[in-house]
């Protein structure tokens, strides 16, 4: 009798060599004899249908050794077996043989014990990822199980838990498969505590290790933001921001070494890892080499446009030297030219090559591709809003050139409108039809909240508590129009407004506006000192949009008001003063807006400059002349485990009499509320003198300032939905004629602020603490403030 044996004990060459050399000895006996018996032992969960198919073993089939030996080899690869041995003997007419098998146990069941930073479903994904067999159902192999370990460590790793340890075992349940069990220790979290540079004489380590954005030394803002813990990826990428400061300044053969990382305990002599605080240090070597100069540009395969105007693309680089900022932002430009002129596919490259001196010529290679015009442009999810009312906001049109550039600026302005939005993973679905050399747009979106219907109360700066009915639409009838009615009545304000906006009039770029209304305000200056204003008008506007983003707008607004203001003089006694006055006022606006969004902005800016003419030609009882201007910048900071954002306003204005009258006080300036310099109260800031005291008019009551400067900086975290946290600074004072406006003399507040975008108010409510960085005596500042509004 002859007999082969495979074992799970050896490997898949040792297969071979046990298996393969006895097949030919079996063979001098038995090959090619038929097989008249056959017999199968060990099977529990296989079928002996199954091992038949996978040995091609039949009765009265022959056998060979070189057929026998593959199919053992194909049944091995399934991970099915553990064991096999196959005895023949001589048999009347043809071989007898057995099949003896011990079959590989499965994965009854896989357990973790010790998770609390990572939960299972992060394992899971990294057994995709990875693609180990250690799932539930699958072969048991301890080379899968130890690969699944260290899958789990590295993970650990990655989130900063560099000393966590898995371990596992192995018993059996009572189906008799098998139950593994990992068990985690992870460890403390270890934090960076140094990022040393070696090696480095150009930048300094501290220069390097800001351009680190996202690997730095332990501290209290970085803890915060998890940016002292080390992450193989994002190290990977800051030493990408560490070649990027060099290659800026001309050094493009820098050379970064393997990084050092040590593992250290701060107190050694601790009992236990915790208390040791073992921190990490890092190490980067750095070889920086010569710095080169950039010498000349040659632009290669363009055809459609001339060197003159692709080489006019590049700026000349400071000093002359090989600046990577210079190279790539003139590769972006040349891109930018051929995609914004149709071709949209092509393709860009630079090559440099060097010479003498250390000087490195510019190679751009262009392949221009073919150039595509507009098809059809189509519009997905407007349910009630027209398309024309969406297809108007574009820069591309149906049969022209399509610009990359002007696309991009389109789906901006849709967004703009607030009342479409458009979808923020595929905005725009792409058909191109390479015979016809034309592209067919799809834009994508939903139907956002175009109708306010505000009912309740709240409390406000300017109008204290009160009570609200609010009607606006944003997208009246489907058609991009506005109409808003608003009734509000409050200790302070009562306001009756309406107003009607059509934004393409006659189906052109320019919009036509139509407001009435009447307010009555009542509000606290010094103590014992009450203003009185109620106000009834309108005004009528006209504007033309002159690109995308920018509009040039006329309004004229009339209206009659009858003024008050009291005090109680020196024998206690209330001194009132009344004004009656009609004024007319003309105001020029120009405004320029690139936010991503009106009311929630996370980048883009705005810039507004306007004229008031109030009173001569125009008739009315005030003449002046009041320019302002506005300038609001947003830009995203991070985008890792927050979104924050950096904002900046900045605001001015002057206002002039005329025709040799005063100014009436109403119409100077006054700041303070929410929208100017937080925390003081509406219009307290007024002019003072130099050493703080409260400049008064005749009748003892505070002058506004013929002049303003107003600063606003904030740094704002987005916490996810409607809810922001923001960090400001606020500065801004007036300014009398007689006084110079100056930076020293701006008022100062800072805080924090919570703001909660609710779609039905139209504006964020807003939870404003604020602290006086400059107090006087008789300020009229609130540290805590609720309201409801928009910022700047």
């Amino acid at each position: 009798m002859k007999t082969f044996t495979a074992s799970a004990a050896l490997a898949a060459a040792c297969l071979i060599g046990t298996l393969a050399p006895a097949a030919p000895a079996a063979a001098q006996s038995y090959e090619g004899q038929p097989v008249v018996e056959l017999a199968f032992e060990g099977l529990k969960t296989l079928s002996e249908q199954t091992l038949r198919f996978y040995l091609g073993l039949e009765e009265g089939a022959s056998v060979t050794a070189e057929s026998l030996n593959a199919k053992v080899h194909l049944l091995w690869s399934r991970d099915l077996i553990d064991d096999i041995t196959i005895a023949t003997e001589a048999a009347p007419g043809g071989v007898s043989m057995r099949v003896a098998i011990v079959e590989r146990p499965t994965l009854g069941a896989v357990e973790y014990q010790g998770l609390k930073r990572l939960q299972r479903s992060d394992i899971n994904d990294r057994i995709t990822r990875d693609a180990i067999r250690a799932r539930e159902g699958d072969p048991l192999s301890e080379g899968e199980l130890y690969r699944l370990k260290a899958a789990i460590e590295e993970l650990y790793a990655e989130h900063g838990y560099r000393l966590a340890e898995a371990e596992y075992v192995v018993d059996e349940d009572l189906s008799g498969d098998k139950r593994v069990t990992f068990t985690v220790d992870e460890g403390d979290k270890v934090r960076i505590e140094d990022i040393d540079f070696e090696g480095n004489t150009v930048f300094s380590d501290g220069r390097l290790r800001w351009a680190m954005k996202k690997t730095k030394e332990s501290g209290f803002v970085t803890k915060l933001l998890s940016k002292d813990v080390f992450e193989e990826a994002k190290f990977e990428t800051d030493l990408d921001n560490v070649r990027t400061v060099y290659r800026k300044a001309g050094y493009k053969n820098l050379v970064i070494g393997d990084p050092k990382i040590e593992i250290k305990a701060m107190r050694p002599e601790a009992a236990t890892s915790k208390e040791q605080q073992r921190r990490m240090v890092i190490t980067v070597p750095v070889e920086e080499g010569q710095r080169w100069k950039l010498g000349e540009i040659t632009i290669q395969g363009n055809e459609k446009f001339s060197d003159e105007l692709l080489l006019g693309q590049f700026e000349k680089p400071k000093g002359g030297w090989l600046r990577s900022s210079v190279i790539d932002k003139g590769i972006e430009a040349v891109g930018e030219v051929y995609r914004n002129t149709g071709f949209l596919f092509a393709r860009v490259d630079s090559e440099l090559v060097e010479r003498d001196g250390e000087v490195a010529d510019l190679i751009v290679k262009v392949d221009e591709g073919d150039q595509y015009r507009v098809g059809r442009i189509e519009f997905q999810g407007n349910v009630k809003t027209k398309d024309k009312v969406i297809r108007r906001e574009l820069g591309v049109q149906e049969g022209r050139i399509l610009s990359s550039g002007a696309l991009r600026n389109s789906i901006l302005r849709i967004r703009q409108l607030e009342f479409f939005k458009i979808n923020e993973d595929e905005p725009v679905a792409f058909d191109f039809d390479s015979e016809k050399k034309s592209v067919d747009l799809l834009l994508k979106g939903e139907e956002g909240s175009r109708t306010e219907l505000l009912f309740g109360g709240g409390f406000s700066e300017v109008d204290g508590f009160f009570g609200q009915l609010q009607f606006r639409t944003r997208n009246f009838l489907g058609r991009g129009e506005t109409v808003a009615v608003s009734l509000q009545s409050g200790r302070r304000q009562d306001v009756f407004d309406l107003s009607y906006s059509i934004p393409w009039w006659l189906d052109r770029p320019q919009n036509l506006g139509v407001q009435v209304f009447q307010r009555k305000l009542d509000y606290e200056l010094l103590d014992g000192q009450n203003f009185f204003q109620d106000t009834k008008g309108g005004t009528l506007t006209y504007g033309r949009r002159l690109t995308l983003f920018t509009t040039l707008s006329a309004s004229y607004t009339r209206f009659d008001s009858i003024d008050e203001r009291s005090q109680f003089d020196g024998l206690n006694e209330l001194v009132t003063q009344s004004f009656s006055r009609d004024v007319s006022t003309m105001r020029l606006l120009y405004g320029l807006d690139r936010r991503d969004s009106i009311l929630t902005p996370t980048r883009g800016m705005r810039y507004q400059a306007s004229v008031d003419y109030a009173g001569g030609v125009l008739g009315g009882s005030s003449n002046f002349v009041r320019p302002r201007a506005a300038f609001s910048l947003f830009k995203p900071v991070t985008s890792t485990r927050f979104t924050t954002v950096a904002a900046v306003n900045v605001e001015t204005g002057f206002i002039e009499p005329f025709g040799g009258e005063d100014l009436f006080y109403n119409d100077r300036f006054y700041l303070g509320g929410e929208s100017t310099l937080r925390g003081h109260r509406f219009r307290s800031i007024w002019v003072r003198e130099k050493d703080g005291r409260t400049r008064v008019d005749q009748q003892g009551f505070p002058i506004g300032g013929d002049s303003f400067l107003q600063l606003n900086f904030e740094y704002q975290l987005l916490l996810g939905g409607p809810f922001r946290l923001l960090a400001f600074l606020d500065a801004a004072n007036v300014f009398a004629k007689d006084q110079t406006i100056s930076l020293e003399d701006l008022r100062r507040t800072s805080g924090f602020e919570l703001r909660v975008n609710i779609a039905a108010f139209g504006a964020p409510l807003r939870f404003i603490w604020a602290q006086n960085l400059d107090a006087f005596a008789d300020d009229r500042f609130d540290s805590f403030r609720f309201s409801v509004g928009a910022g700047f």
